[in-house]
Order: structure tokens, then C-alpha cells, then sequence
């Protein structure tokens, strides 16, 4: 910094006297010594490390949450790009029908395991729900093994979903009143619906369903010729049913109290005691949303194979829970939607899709 010298006060204006001119004129300043060519270099911009090191950090968490919101649709698109340029069939109206036809099941199971993952639990059951309800479905509309005398499709049908219902609230008590962990319980409901379905089938398949059941997996509801993309737009019934369900699942979520208390309770559950939430209730709800959605599959399956099998919920644990990751939910809870589901299953739907188009087996694309 500059020093400063002060003159001996003039008698005749003596400092303090109210002369201002005269007072400023008693200083003097003086230039600070010059050192080589750093003569200025004692003036230094002043920096705040706080604001050199919040820039990038901030960038940083901007990036990471643009790449997890648009980054299963961007993994999507180039998913189609690629496939597109492999095989000119791919992206025809037919295969994009059998696209969605395909992922249906995997499609339900997925909108209903959502429900728990955003709430912080999971539901393990779900392959072993959807075998066990179908089958007994199937059973009861068909009057074999178990059972006596064949009822009407639609008590079948409820009494399926009805089944779902309580095996799934089993486990929701389990986890919510009991304090065990829905993995925990879940895996247990697993082994339990499994032997449950081994009863009811007599670990063999059950034949001769209905017509009216097999509708939901091989009817189509609409059929129409487009001529600008030289293909007919059929929407599969089983299509229907997947996003339907969809739909309503993201209102509850987005537009519903309850919505709003399963993304509390997955995003902090003891804030959300303290806001007063009935935790418990809303951690059995969610694990029994799951349970019926399986059932709905079991339902759906039926009538897209044709057949009770014992074996039509092996391989589909894994790929509804995927799906949903996929899509952005995080498996510890507290976030995701039901359009990151549907981007999930797409992902896995065009993937198997276009490997089959490439020649590519079911064995070796598993």
C-alpha cells in the first residue's frame, strides 16, 4: 500500500483549523519502490475459493440429474437408431405392436412392484404371485384337480384377484406390523405362493380354459389399415390391459394423497411420522398393490399362452424390478414414476426385440 507522509502544519494554517484545502495539501503521498518489473504487483485481485470451487460442483449435480431423468430415453432412442440401421424391419408398425405385445406381462408386473420400490420396499413374490393366481384362475373356471365343479370367468377372475389380495396383505403385515423386512417376507410369500401353486395345478398343466378367459392375452381390440406407413394398427387386448393400468397407476401416484404418502414414506420415513402419515397402513397397501397387479398378469397370462402351466411365472422376478430401474426409481426409495416404468419395459422390449431380429436366440440374449 502507498505510505503517507504528513508536513509540518504552516503556522498561519494550522491543521484543524477548518481549512480543508490547506489540510489536504499537509499530505503527501508516496510511491511504494519499484522491484524489477513487478512494479504493480501489489495490486492482487481478490478470490473467493468458495465460488471457483461451488461452480463445477454445482455443474456436476446438474449433469447427474439431466442424465438420470433423460437418460433411459436417451438410451432408448439410440436403442431404436441402432436397430433401425441394423434390420429395415424393425421399426415397421407390425413389430412395434409385437413390441408392446411382448412386454405386456413384464409390463403389469413392473407398474405394480413401482409402487413398493418408490416406498422403499420390494416384493420379491411377484413371479411366484402371478404363477399361483393364474393357475388358480385356471382351476376354478375349469373345475379340475381342486376343485369340484367349474365356475363362471368373472368369479374366477375375482376370486384370483381375491387370492392375490390376501397373500399379498400377509406379507404387508409381516413387514409393517411385524417390523420384518419386505425382503424378508416377500422371499418367504415367494416359496409359499410356489408350493401353493403346485397344489392347485398338481404340478401339471391345466388345459381346456374357457374362450372369454383367453381373450385378455389373444384378442384384438381395434384394427385399422394405415396406408401412409403401409401396415395395419392392431391394439392387442393384452396391450390394452398394460396400459391401462399404467395410466391409473401414474394418477394415483401424481394426483392422490396416497401418492403423495408413498413418496414421503420412500423419501423419509420418520419425517413422515412425524407429519402424522399412517406409515404402516401405506407400507401394507403398497406391497398389496403389487400382489393384485401380479394377479392381473396371472389373469393376462393365462389367456396369452392358453394354458395353466406350473412354470409360467419362471424367468420374470428380475426383469419387472430391472424395468423400473431402468427407468430412473431409485431402490432405495423416494423417487421414480410410472413413465420411467414404461421407458424400463420399453428398453427391455426393444432390446430382445431387435437381438431376435439379428438372429440372436433366447438363449443367448438372456
Amino acid at each position: 500500500m502507498p505510505s503517507i507522509e504528513t508536513a509540518d502544519p504552516s503556522p498561519s494554517a494550522p491543521v484543524g483549523s477548518g481549512d480543508i484545502p490547506s489540510s489536504l495539501g499537509a499530505l503527501r503521498f508516496k510511491r511504494p519502490p519499484a522491484v524489477g518489473r513487478r512494479t504493480f504487483n501489489w495490486i492482487r485481485p481478490a478470490v473467493c475459493p468458495m465460488v471457483t470451487r461451488s461452480i463445477p460442483d454445482d455443474l456436476r449435480r446438474l449433469d447427474l440429474a439431466t442424465l438420470g431423468r433423460y437418460g433411459p430415453i436417451i438410451g432408448l432412442i439410440g436403442l431404436y437408431v441402432v436397430f433401425t440401421a441394423l434390420n429395415s424391419r424393425f421399426l415397421t408398425l407390425g413389430n412395434q405392436v409385437n413390441v408392446l405385445r411382448q412386454v405386456s406381462i413384464i409390463g403389469i408386473l413392473a407398474v405394480g412392484v413401482t409402487f413398493p420400490i418408490i416406498c422403499a420396499e420390494i416384493d420379491l413374490s411377484i413371479a411366484e404371485m402371478m404363477e399361483f393366481t393364474g393357475l388358480f384362475v385356471a382351476a376354478l373356471a375349469t373345475g379340475s384337480v381342486v376343485v369340484s365343479s367349474s365356475y363362471p370367468v368373472p368369479v374366477a377372475i375375482a376370486a384370483g384377484i381375491l387370492a392375490g389380495v390376501v397373500l399379498g396383505g400377509l406379507s404387508g403385515v409381516v413387514t409393517s406390523r411385524y417390523g420384518v423386512p419386505s425382503f424378508m417376507s416377500t422371499l418367504a410369500m415367494l416359496f409359499l405362493a410356489q408350493g401353493f401353486a403346485l397344489i392347485v395345478s398338481n404340478a401339471r398343466p391345466i388345459t381346456g380354459l374357457p374362450e372369454s378367459l383367453q381373450w385378455f392375452g389373444g384378442a384384438t381390440v381395434f384394427r385399422h389399415y394405415v396406408a401412409e406407413l403401409d401396415g395395419t394398427l392392431q391394439i392387442p387386448a393384452i396391450v390394452l390391459v398394460f396400459l391401462t393400468l399404467l395410466v391409473v397407476s401414474q394418477f394415483v401416484l401424481s394426483y392422490t394423497r396416497f401418492g403423495l404418502y408413498v413418496y414421503a414414506i420412500g423419501g423419509n420415513r420418520e419425517a413422515a411420522e412425524r407429519m402424522g402419515i399412517n406409515v404402516p397402513l401405506v407400507r401394507l397397501s403398497v406391497i398389496v398393490i403389487s400382489a393384485v397387479f401380479a394377479a392381473a398378469a396371472g389373469v393376462v397370462m393365462l389367456g396369452r399362452i392358453g394354458i395353466g402351466s406350473p412354470t409360467m411365472g419362471q424367468g420374470l422376478l428380475l426383469p419387472p424390478i430391472a424395468a423400473v430401474i431402468l427407468g430412473g426409481a431409485n431402490l432405495f426409495g423416494g423417487s421414480g414414476n410410472m413413465i420411467g416404468t414404461l421407458v424400463g419395459v420399453l428398453i427391455l422390449g426393444v432390446l430382445q426385440n431387435g437381438l431376435n431380429l439379428m438372429g440372436v436366440d433366447a438363449v443367448s440374449d438372456r
